[in-house]
């Protein structure tokens, strides 16, 4: 029993720590705050992190992350840098269409509760 607990925790720290070094950790969002226009992607990527992915899209360099939100969740956001050399930073948004979504699936995917008929009458 000892075995399985240590086992679960050891897999919930790593589990916690791989988002930590992805720019997901709790609270990431707030990480945010220091993006400013027109930083490099090595400066974004030493507040962020290593993007979960990326993409060009009409010429312009789009990276993806998911972070923390406090009471919320994980929140997609996408930063899009300019073409330039190195690319700089132009803007980035929460995709909330996207996390409306994903929060979809999640609630199709519980299944539905059992429903107890309880007898309240004392015989």
């Amino acid at each position: 029993m000892k075995r399985i607990g240590i086992v679960g925790l050891a897999m919930a720290m790593l589990a916690l720590g791989g988002c930590a070094g992805t720019g997901g950790g709790m609270g990431s969002v707030e990480k945010t705050n220091a993006l400013i226009p027109g930083m490099t992607t090595e400066e974004v990527r030493a507040v962020l992190g290593q993007p979960a992915q990326s993409q060009f899209v009409e010429g312009n360099l789009v990276w993806k992350y998911s972070l923390h939100q406090y009471w919320k969740g994980y929140v997609p956001y996408y930063l899009v840098f300019d073409e330039g050399k190195p690319p700089t930073l132009r803007g980035w948004f929460a995709n909330e269409q996207e996390y409306a979504r994903q929060q979809q699936l999640w609630m199709q995917a519980i299944p539905p509760t059992q429903r107890y008929e309880v007898d309240m009458n004392v015989h």
